[in-house]
């Protein structure tokens, strides 16, 4: 049967219940919980750590090792770091942003690139373990042999070596390829010597060190592609800034081997400082490549002006110009020492942007020259190749169509057009001087008309040659600045910590995962304790009725033991068990509902809710009291009451009612002398039992019974069965209401307040039958037989603060 409830139907006890009042019934809900299932409590807890326990012996131990390194500022770049903030301001108006170089390198020590190279050196592509326990221990420098492939990686392997002596050993247990697929291939191999295996040519090599304490042992061999191990060694390390304000770089490895994570981190820091060592040398190496291609075109160029010069001689026999020129270069030595240093610049320039001009579409770093005097422009070429070496790096790690390639494309772009357009700036300047100092020295020699034709093609020749040799000598001091730069093989970091750390493992944590498998464990029991009792809708006691009603509690009737059954009257002046106080109880209560109630009505919500034998019992204790007591059985319908009394009779309750009989006197039948309690059946079953029950006879029966007894108990039909109930309830001084605990739903209790607050029953009231005394969150009690279980409770309660003193 189910039932619905609304917002009108809930009674005030509900409405009125305070939010304190709820928690704290809610912490003891919480902890009745706990006592009453406490063993399941702890087999859960002790089920789950103990699978922490077995999860924590099969786990590795992890270790976590450091080192930290600081990022100098490279000392040849002082220029550029002077003119930095402009240099970036002009970077800024060309929508080229700037960033930090720690970010960069914490990205370049976690590359694939430097990880490829750090698993290649250290050999990590072949991986060694062995079984202790649950464990897998993983071997590195202390293993008992090395396996060398000689033939390119071609598919993932795993296999495992008995060692059977310090010169033989087994294969076997083979998996092989992508999905590593089991193979049957097994083999006895010699140590040192090769064999061509289903994985490839291969050597064990033993480590004389070792080898013997591994003897009658199986160790795995795991071999990898070089690209999965540089994928594990990025996996196992983090690089970040130690401090934002500093240039200071941590970097981390977590690693089941001391040793290796050292290793690893050693090997980073190495790869790092020789990744930046061969960008120095590209930069150093572009140059040279650029002024020897400028000396020898010099070198071919003073070589024609120094032959010009002898064939001039030649021809105008003029061996020694000296005396004759002696006045004019007195003259002219200030005007020609500017147009050379002027042309010597302008010359360099022109280089620079010719071969920029040239190398546009390429990838190519822009040569460092000395010769030009211009900060600004110095810290731009400086710049751009700073710019075009980390496109480089990023370049071998990712696509050449990824967007951060583009946008460095971009950026490289713009710089190289803000370096043009500064180089030619400066051109045009150049230019402008070279034709003012050209103008003041040809004004010079405008002034010496008398020197003959012949020396001044003779002082022009020497100056063009003493230009190309002062170009020429320029250059091979750049050579040679570029040759020592080549020759210095300093990076610029410095290694603050090499790789440390403690020897206790960072995972797996034991005690939080302890911790939390204990947790885990309580939580279980308590959530599927909670979601049972939540999805327990019935009556679950005394609490229930309060929350949703205000109809009296007339009393709780415990539950009985097994072989007691409806007909049997089990109350009497010798018993003092918990049951028969309970009936005592309602005896006593009763008065304070209604203490001139003489006809007692009994109903309940459904059959079998023990309406019956709580009648029949209740009636016996009202007769102890010295009361005579009739039992009178108005369910005419299955007649319950009558079927259970051992004086069966055909006649009854429906013989007066009908007419049949007219003394109601007669047809009572004692049911307990002992009890002062006497019956009338209800009779034969009629077919029109509600018009009997509805007529007056009715009435005059109770009050013929009233003469005779001081108390009737009516045991009537369920209310939700049948109209029944309601009909009879007319001659009833006091209603008391059967409900069986986990029998009915809860949501029909609003419905029962409903109907009291209407007055359909004549002063209602409830006993609770069926009651658990091992369960009190919804009751309280029963009575003076609570020893035992009060006995039960506080040694649950020992238990509980034992435990709790010794944790």
């Amino acid at each position: 049967m189910e039932y619905k409830s609304t917002g009108s139907q809930i009674g005030p006890r509900q409405r009125v219940g305070n939010k304190g009042t709820e928690e704290m019934f809610s912490l003891r809900d919480m902890y009745d919980t706990v006592l009453e299932n406490w063993k399941w409590f702890v087999l859960s807890a002790i089920v789950c750590v103990g699978i922490a326990r077995l999860y924590l012996a099969s786990r590795s131990y992890v270790y976590q090792r450091q080192a930290v390194m600081l990022v100098k500022d490279d000392p040849g770049n002082s220029s550029a770091r002077r003119s930095n903030i402009s240099t970036d301001a002009l970077m800024q108006l060309n929508g080229v942003l700037a960033g930090t170089s720690v970010k960069n390198e914490v990205y370049i020590l976690h590359s694939f690139q430097l990880s490829k190279e750090v698993a290649k050196n250290l050999h990590l592509d072949v991986m060694y373990n062995f079984k202790k326990g649950l464990k897998n221990i993983s071997l590195y420098k202390n293993r008992p042999f090395t396996v060398d492939f000689l033939q390119p990686f071609i598919a993932p392997a795993i296999f495992s070596i008995d060692i059977n002596s310090a010169q033989e050993c087994f294969i076997h247990d083979v998996r092989m390829g992508r999905q590593l697929k089991e193979s049957s291939y097994t083999a006895k191999v010699r140590m040192g010597q090769m064999l061509d295996a289903p994985f490839g040519q291969l050597v064990i090599t033993p480590m004389a060190d070792d080898l013997k304490s591994f003897i009658g042992k199986t160790i795995t061999v795991t071999r990898i592609s070089i690209d999965d191990a540089a994928i594990m060694v990025m996996n196992k390390c983090s690089s970040s800034e130690l401090d934002k304000e500093s240039t200071l770089v941590r970097i981390t490895c977590n690693d089941t081997n001391i040793q290796r994570a050292d290793d690893i981190l050693s090997g980073l820091l190495d790869a790092y400082k020789q990744s930046i060592i061969e960008d120095k040398n590209q930069i150093a190496e572009s140059t040279a490549a650029f002024i020897d291609s400028r000396i020898e075109l010099i070198h071919q160029e003073l070589s024609d002006v120094e032959g010009k010069m002898a064939d001039f001689k030649q021809s105008s026999g003029l061996m020694d110009l000296k005396a004759n020129s002696e006045a004019f270069l007195a003259q002219s030595t200030s005007a020609r020492q500017r147009t050379i240093q002027a042309e010597m610049q302008y010359s360099m320039v022109q280089y620079l942007v010719d071969y920029l001009t040239a190398n546009s579409k390429g990838y190519s770093l822009i040569p460092t020259m000395g010769g030009i005097n211009d900060n600004g422009i110095q810290s731009q070429i400086a710049q751009y190749n700073q710019m075009m070496l980390n496109r480089n790096r990023l370049a071998e790690n990712t696509s050449p169509a990824s967007p951060a390639i583009k946008e460095m494309d971009s950026n490289l772009s713009q710089m190289l057009a803000v370096v043009l357009a500064s180089l030619k700036g400066y051109s045009s300047s150049l230019k402008v001087q070279l034709d003012k100092s050209k103008a003041e020295e040809n004004k010079v020699l405008g002034t010496i008309n008398a020197v003959p034709q012949k020396e001044r093609q003779a002082i022009d020749i020497t100056r063009q040659q003493v230009i190309k040799e002062t170009l020429y000598t320029f250059l091979l001091n750049k050579r040679e600045e570029t040759a020592l730069q080549l020759a210095i093989t300093e990076a610029n970091i410095r290694i603050v910590e090499h790789p440390f750390g403690s020897r206790v493992p960072v995972a797996p944590r034991k005690l939080v995962i302890s911790c939390f498998a204990l947790i885990f464990g309580l939580a279980i029991p308590f959530v599927f304790f909670q979601i049972k009792e939540r999805l327990n809708m019935s009556v679950r006691g005394r609490k229930d009725i309060e929350t949703y009603t205000t109809i009296p509690i007339l009393g709780e009737i415990p539950h009985r033991k097994s072989g007691i059954s409806d007909s049997d009257i089990i109350v009497s002046s010798h018993n003092e068990d918990v049951i028969g106080e309970a009936f005592r109880l309602l005896r006593f209560s009763m008065t304070f509902i209604n203490k001139d109630a003489r006809i007692i009505m009994f109903t309940s919500t459904m059959p079998g809710e023990g309406k019956t034998f709580i009648s029949r019992n209740f009636a016996a204790t009202l007769g102890m009291s010295g009361k005579k007591v009739v039992l009178v059985d108005t369910d005419i319908r299955k007649r319950t009451q009558s079927k259970l009394s051992s004086k069966g009779r055909s006649q009854g309750l429906t013989s007066y009612l009908s007419g049949a009989v007219d003394d109601v006197t007669t047809l009572v039948v004692p049911e307990n002398k002992a009890c002062n309690l006497d019956m009338l059946p209800a009779g034969i079953t009629p077919p029109n039992p509600a018009e009997l029950l509805m007529s007056d006879r009715l009435e005059r029966c109770m009050e013929e019974l009233k003469k005779q007894y001081d108390y009737i108990v009516v045991d009537n039909v369920p209310a939700q069965a049948v109209a029944d109930a309601g009909i009879v309830n007319r001659i009833a001084d006091l209603t008391i209401y059967v409900i069986r605990e986990s029998k009915i739903d809860r949501r029909y209790l609003p419905e029962l307040e409903r109907l009291h607050q209407e007055g359909k029953f004549n002063h209602l009231c409830i006993v609770m039958n069926d009651c658990q005394t091992r369960n009190k969150k919804y009751g309280y009690g029963y009575g003076y037989g609570y020893r035992d279980e009060v006995k039960e409770k506080s040694w649950l309660k020992k238990i509980f603060t034992h435990t709790s003193n010794r944790s």
